[in-house]
């Protein structure tokens, strides 16, 4: 990554340098060119680039200064919208409400048939069943649908009722079955076909309606499909209802903040869902580690929201402020937490420490950890430190595809491309053959990639718990405002850029980049096979040339990692680019995918 960067960097003198003298802007070119990268175009000094009679034409004019106004304007806009802002809570969300919302990335597997033991069957399922042992009909497959009477027909063994009963103990009760029919019977059972589940979810939901699911799915299924829960609704008082029976109660709390996944009772088809109102929402802010608005149930205290919300920071002060709906503020002892009880749009505040030598220092945590969410530390504490206060990793957790953020790396990042991007605008604007480009699609794709780039500032950093208990120097120290994030495992392989059909491969061992591109139709018709990057999971990115027949070498591919092929500027249809442009471009081009190729 240095090196790329400092390549990156040099790129930037390499376009001052090569500016030549002023012409006139090629008019087809800048119209086939985005609105923002025009007024890149317009922007750049008319005495440096431009020639007058272009510039002096009356649209010309108007954009830039109508340009100009908008700046301004938003400029103001931020200096009001500092001057007004107060402490409230409207930055605060609804506990869970985030949940529903999830990015599914496109490395995730393959949704492929996988039952737990506890799955329930029920009408519709489908078992393969093979006769063993020394019967008449060893050796005979058979599939069986489990009727609307809820029971199986094995042919030649007879009938047994199966609906409701557990994957697994339905495989024994079969087993014992055949074993009364014939002695020495045996049986190979497996879950060939899972039925579809029409469910009702009514209520207070995102999207209520009638959902069709695939057997297993549970309540997070059914949300997820639906949008999650509506503003009014509860996360703690979701009730399942099976033939106008109640079957459970379900407190989602205990799921997004315990992590306990296990239900009384599984969906069936025919079942009802109603997400009931919520009913006392309070906010907590300030010294806590997970600061939201909560739901608390009848028989909650202050003590319990505390408990809800991660408990204190360490920056937290011995003070609690406790603001009524009415605008009343009292003030109390952390001893009298168990006893407070709490109203319906109450807002609890814990003030922090803040002398003035001291700064309040906090870290994102998100992903595959046992308690993501916002963390205070102090200075001097280390990426492993706050996993370990998190709870550690969950057990399908990637730590080798884990990021970390700064925003000062993001800043030099950003600066430094944009100085670039600028440098670049402006030979292309004073270049003397920029007509010869104007008809280069290709180009104008690249010119809208780069001037949309944004760096998040991912800095190198061991994951491994591993590594760093044996060299605890590896163990990065953090810094204010650094986000983490740990991906879910991932077996994918993805293959970006240039080339027929871009997208996931499941990831084999055995492959090489090559054999992970031909699966992916191959290089593009503009692809720089000399050019071809591997980013790693960890971040790490390698550039590798082609050899002969088309064999790529010296990169070893892990899951989740990206295969990225970049456009070659020289291969353009009837273009002859000069020798200064084609490399300058590519390269920008290159650096770009290689430094910000953040899943």
């Amino acid at each position: 990554m240095k090196k790329l960067l400092i390549s990156f960097i040099c790129l930037y003198g390499l376009v001052l340098s090569n500016a030549v003298t002023s012409q006139e802007l090629n008019e087809a070119f800048l119209k086939s060119l985005p609105k923002s990268i025009q007024e890149d175009f317009l922007n750049v000094d008319a005495n440096e680039t431009l020639s007058d009679n272009f510039n002096e034409r009356p649209e010309t004019r108007i954009r830039k200064a109508e340009g100009r106004i908008d700046a301004i304007k938003d400029e103001i806009e931020s200096l009001e919208s500092q001057l007004t802002r107060e402490d409230t809570n409207d930055d605060l969300i609804i506990f869970g409400s985030n949940f529903f919302n999830s990015y599914q990335s496109s490395f995730a597997p393959i949704n492929q048939l996988n039952f737990a033991a506890d799955y329930v069957l029920d009408v519709g399922d489908v078992l393969n069943i093979q006769s063993l042992g020394t019967t008449s009909i060893s050796g005979t497959k058979q599939k069986v649908v489990v009727n609307r009477d809820g029971s199986i027909n094995i042919p030649k063994v007879g009938q047994i009722n199966v609906a409701g009963m557990p994957y697994e103990e339905a495989i024994s009760s079969i087993k014992e079955f055949a074993k009364s029919k014939y002695l020495n019977m045996d049986l190979y059972i497996n879950l060939e076909l899972a039925r579809d589940m029409s469910i009702l979810l009514i209520g207070n939901a995102s999207n209520p309606g009638i959902y069709t699911l695939p057997g297993g799915s549970n309540i997070l299924s059914l949300l997820h499909a639906s949008g999650g829960i509506s503003e009014s609704g509860s996360y703690r008082s979701i009730t399942h209802k099976r033939n106008n029976r109640i079957i459970q109660e379900i407190d989602l709390y205990d799921i997004l903040i315990n992590g306990n996944l296990l239900f009384k009772s599984p969906l069936r088809s025919g079942d009802s869902v109603i997400i009931n109102p919520s009913q006392r929402l309070v906010a907590i802010s300030g010294g806590i580690n997970t600061p939201a608005i909560y739901e608390l149930k009848d028989n909650e205290n202050l003590d319990d929201l505390a408990n809800l919300a991660q408990g204190f920071s360490v920056s937290a002060t011995d003070e609690i402020l406790i603001s009524s709906a009415s605008g009343n503020v009292v003030k109390i002892a952390p001893e009298a937490m168990i006893l407070t009880k709490l109203e319906h749009g109450d807002s609890v505040k814990i003030p922090l420490f803040s002398p003035i030598t001291q700064k309040i220092l906090t870290v994102t945590l998100d992903g595959a950890v046992k308690k993501p969410g916002v963390y205070s530390f102090a200075e001097g504490t280390t990426l492993h430190e706050i996993i370990a206060e998190a709870g550690g990793y969950t057990n399908n957790a990637y730590p080798y595809g884990g990021s970390l953020f700064r925003k000062s790396v993001a800043k030099i990042q950003q600066e430094t491309f944009d100085k670039t991007y600028s440098s670049l605008i402006n030979y292309l604007a004073s270049n003397s053959n920029i007509s010869s480009v104007a008809s280069s699609t290709n180009l104008q794709i690249i010119l809208a990639e780069l001037k949309a780039a944004k760096f998040k500032g991912r800095l190198s950093a061991e994951f491994s718990q591993r590594i760093v208990e044996k060299d605890p120097s590896l163990d990065t120290i953090l810094a204010d405002g650094d986000e983490i994030t740990i991906p879910l495992f991932t077996s994918d392989v993805f293959v970006t850029g240039d080339v027929l059909n871009p997208g996931g491969r499941r990831y084999n061992s055995e492959l090489k980049p090559k054999d992970y591109i031909e699966q992916s139709g191959g290089l593009g018709r503009f692809a720089d096979s000399d050019r071809v990057v591997v980013i790693k999971p960890n971040g790490d990115a390698e550039v590798i040339k082609a050899k002969l027949f088309f064999s790529y070498s010296g990169s070893t591919i892990y899951p989740g990692s990206i295969i990225y092929a970049p456009r070659e500027i020289g291969k353009l249809e009837g273009i002859q680019f000069t020798a200064t442009l084609a490399p300058i471009v590519s390269s920008l081009a290159l650096s770009l995918a290689s430094l910000n190729s953040i899943k």
